[in-house]
Parts: C-alpha cells; sequence; structure tokens
C-alpha cells in the first residue's frame, strides 16, 4: 500500500517511479478559446460554461495523459474558476479548474491553467487606450498597469485552484510576430522612457534597432514579473512557455527561453528544438506540439523521435458539441488512417501516450494468402485517408501508406494490387516495396474513382516467419496524380 502511494505521489510531481527521474511529459488541452460567439474569433464568454470537469478528466485520464493543460483565463479574459479577481465565465456550472485539479491529482496527474498573455479581450474593451483594440492577434502593450493585472490574476488563480503550474501564451508585443511596427500608443511611449532610460525621440525617429531593443525588454520585463508572482504564490509551480516563434528576433537567446521551467514549440517543425537546447536553460524541459494545426502536425512522424530526442508530448483541440472531442474509444477502435486532420493526430496520441504500437498488424489467413486492405493499413504522413473501403485523398506525393504482416507460413507470393484512377489522371509512378525488393508501376485509368481494376505486381519472397512490411510509395519520376487504393493481396 505505502509502494502505490508513493509511486502515485511521484507521477503527481512529474517523476517516473522507475527510474526516478522525470517523466516524460504527455500533455493534452481541449482548447476552450475556440468556439462560436466571440467578436474576434475567440470563444465569447459563457461559451463551454457548462463543461463537467469530470467528463474532461475522464477523457484526459483516457487518452494516457500525465499532464490536463486547462485553463485559468482564456482569451476572452474570463475565468474558469470560481471567487476570484478576475470575473469567471458567464453562467460557469462548475468551479471548473478546482475540480479539474481535484479530480486530476486523485488519479495522478497534473493541471495546468492558461493565461494568454498578450491577448485578452475583456482587458482590451475595458482599457482602449491600453490596447490596439481586440483583433484575435497579440494586442496588448506590457504596461505596468496591464503587468500589475496579470501578476495578480496568476497568484489569485495559483492560490484558488490548486494548479501545478501554467501555460503562457502569447507573450508578445503587438506586432513581434506579423512584422508590424509599433504604433506607439501614449502607453507605449511612457514604456519607451521606463524601458531605454531616454526620451522618446518621437514616432518617425525610433531605429529599427531600438525598436527591437524596447520589444526585446518589454517582454523581459513582462516575464520577470509573470515569474515573480508565480513563484510567490507557488514556488514548486510550474511556467510552461508555448511559442510558435521560437526564431522571432524578440525572443532569440532571451531570459524567459533561459528561466522558463517547461519550454515548448507549438508550430510543426520539431527541427526548431534543436536551435532551443543551445538557448534554454539548465533545468528547462522541451516539449513539442503534434495536435493542434490540423494536417500540418503529422503526430505520427514527430513522436517517433521523441524517446530518442527526450522531449515531451503536447496536443490541443477544438471542443466538440458536447464540449469534448470524439470519444476516446472512438480514437482507439479506428485506425489511425481514418481520421483526418486534428482527429488523426489524436488517434496517434491514444496509441503513444499509452505505450502502444502505432501500427496495425496483419494476419496471415489460415490458406496462406494475405490480405491488404485499407482498415489495417498504416499511414506515413497526412493526405491519405481511409474511407468508403478504400485508401483516397492521398494528395501529398512525401506521403505513402504500408503494412506490417505477420507472416505464419513463409514462402513465395504473387502479388495482386486493386485501385482506381479517374479518366485524366493516369500515369503515376509509384513503388511497391517489400525488403530489399522494390516494384515499379504506373498507374492505369480505370474510367472513375470508383471502378477499381486489379493487375499484377510481381513476386515476392516472403521468408523467414515473422514480421514483414509492405508499403505503396510515390515515385518522383512523374507528377503524383494519386490512386484509390482498394487493396492489394498476396496469394502463395
Amino acid at each position: 500500500m505505502m509502494l502505490a502511494i508513493a509511486m502515485l505521489a511521484a507521477l503527481a510531481c512529474g517523476a517516473d517511479p522507475d527510474s526516478g527521474g522525470p517523466s516524460p511529459i504527455r500533455a493534452f488541452c481541449i482548447d476552450f478559446n475556440w468556439g462560436p460567439g466571440g467578436i474576434n474569433g475567440f470563444a465569447g464568454p459563457g461559451v463551454w460554461a457548462d463543461a463537467s470537469p469530470e467528463a474532461h478528466v475522464a477523457w484526459y485520464e483516457g487518452l494516457g495523459c500525465n499532464v490536463i493543460q486547462s485553463f485559468a483565463v482564456s482569451c476572452n479574459g474570463y475565468a474558469w474558476y470560481k471567487g476570484g479577481i478576475v470575473p469567471p465565465q458567464p453562467g460557469l456550472r462548475h468551479d471548473f479548474l478546482t475540480e479539474v485539479v481535484r479530480l486530476a491529482h486523485a488519479r495522478g496527474m497534473r493541471a495546468m491553467g492558461y493565461f494568454c498573455v498578450g491577448a485578452n479581450t475583456r482587458w482590451g474593451l475595458a482599457h482602449p487606450e491600453l490596447s490596439y483594440g481586440t483583433p484575435s492577434a497579440p494586442h496588448i502593450p506590457f504596461t505596468r498597469e496591464y503587468l500589475d493585472f496579470l501578476a495578480s490574476s496568476i497568484e489569485d488563480a495559483l492560490r484558488r485552484s490548486g494548479m501545478d503550474g501554467f501555460m503562457i501564451d502569447w507573450v508578445w508585443n503587438p506586432g513581434d510576430t506579423s512584422n508590424e511596427p509599433l504604433r506607439w500608443l501614449a502607453c507605449e511611449q511612457e514604456m519607451y522612457r521606463e524601458l531605454l532610460g531616454e526620451k522618446f525621440p518621437g514616432k518617425d525617429a525610433v531605429t529599427r534597432e531600438r525598436e527591437l531593443a524596447f520589444r526585446r525588454k518589454a517582454i523581459d520585463r513582462c516575464w520577470d514579473r509573470i515569474r515573480a508572482a508565480a513563484k510567490k504564490a507557488k514556488p514548486d509551480c510550474v511556467i510552461w512557455l508555448s511559442s510558435s516563434h521560437v526564431d522571432c528576433p524578440t525572443v532569440i537567446d532571451s531570459k524567459i527561453f533561459r528561466e522558463v521551467d517547461w519550454l515548448m514549440n507549438e508550430a510543426t517543425d520539431p527541427a526548431v528544438l534543436a536551435s532551443l537546447e543551445r538557448m534554454k536553460g539548465e533545468r528547462t524541459r522541451l516539449l513539442q506540439c503534434v495536435v493542434g494545426w490540423g494536417d500540418q502536425h503529422d503526430a505520427r512522424r514527430i513522436v517517433a523521435g521523441a524517446a530518442e530526442r527526450r522531449f515531451g508530448i503536447y496536443g490541443f483541440a477544438k471542443p466538440g458539441t458536447d464540449s469534448l472531442p470524439l470519444a476516446i474509444e472512438t480514437y482507439r477502435s479506428r485506425s489511425i488512417a481514418s481520421f483526418q486532420g486534428n482527429d488523426r493526430n489524436i488517434a496517434v496520441l491514444a496509441r503513444f501516450f499509452r505505450g502502444e504500437s502505432l501500427d496495425i498488424v496483419t494476419p496471415q489467413a489460415p490458406d496462406g494468402r494475405i490480405a491488404l486492405l485499407p482498415e489495417t493499413a498504416n499511414p506515413d504522413g497526412t493526405s491519405p485517408v481511409v474511407m468508403e473501403g478504400q485508401i483516397g485523398h492521398w494528395g501529398n506525393p512525401k506521403d505513402s501508406v504500408s503494412w506490417t504482416i505477420d507472416v505464419k507460413t513463409p514462402g513465395s507470393f504473387e502479388i495482386e494490387i486493386e485501385y482506381a484512377v479517374e479518366k485524366g489522371f493516369g500515369g503515376s509512378t509509384f513503388e511497391v516495396r517489400t525488403g530489399g525488393k522494390v516494384f515499379e508501376m504506373v498507374s492505369v485509368e480505370t474510367g472513375s474513382w470508383r471502378i477499381y481494376r486489379t493487375f499484377p505486381g510481381g513476386r515476392i519472397e516472403l521468408r523467414p516467419a515473422g514480421k514483414h512490411t509492405i508499403a505503396v510509395v510515390p515515385s518522383a519520376k512523374t507528377p503524383w496524380k494519386a490512386i484509390r487504393l482498394k487493396a492489394i493481396r498476396l496469394r502463395p
């Protein structure tokens, strides 16, 4: 019993009970910033206010998370906990964040909140002289007034909700990521004097170098206030920075990169994490977002390198009509290739987070035949999609499909491939690969995307018994016009 309690405590604080070191971060967010009703694209006040903490925590647990990223204050400027200095979402049924934290801890998970630092619709409407308006983009100069409000909001949320930490998002001045010049509001002119220690020279006299120095110092000051407020309220809390532009000049080699607890690349290319290795602090942990930008994220490819490169994995997704994405059993009962966009990436995490294989294994039939069907295909890339009994929407020539076969009776096999090609779309070169053998084929028009024909593909040897892989890969020899693949059959 004592051992079980110790293991639960280790998981709650992020330790791996087997090694004593930090456990891999497996985090997800059902993103309440998405939804109808907002004046600027964000979810309006009160959208998702009836969400059930129990249902949400159960969904995260089913996914296999050890970190829940929920919300303290979302972009609309209203809180997801009750009784604080920030008004709660109108009609908030539950003390949502507080309950999520309690339920998560009971299941050995950490629970994080969220603050959108550079955008807050409620603040922008209440303080028009301290905002660029309320677009769905960073619009708040980091004035002393705003930082006082932000710091007090962070302290309050940590103390009231018990959350283990929080994500800070959009830590940008207006225009940092869009290359738009500052407007130099009166409040920004005062910030210029505070941050650079010199008189504001006039809007037309600010050089690009001085503007960059201003932007960097504004972010540094904002970070100092966030860190001081958070660690004062809860010294061991995790401050988690999400950045979709880690190469932006305003944050390269910045203090925030060195001092933040968790640093995440939200954008789609995990290769940029290599640049963060030299910029992060000794104790800073890196994460890569793999769900959120639809087909731009390819979770399957990204998570393949996560263990070796030792970075955490995170995803976010829009709530469904019941405030949740699809049911976990839906993601787990269907093949990864049957989903598109964020749902495909969530289906990857529903396996990866639980330590399960991402590949479906196709068995050999008792008569020795092997049928490679769409529902057992393993996609490489985001475009091949299983639907209506075939693999279609295969628009990207860099994407392929494969099957893992469990061969019980090894031997020689004839390949047959069944597909459809619309009139005018033939002539694509593709390869059928297995082991060291490659069969090159050129697609033949069948009359429409729904008229299927079967073509011979050659003879292969599958020896010895055990796992083998067969892949269909577009060739660079000709432009790829796609095929609709119905089946590959291997006959002894």
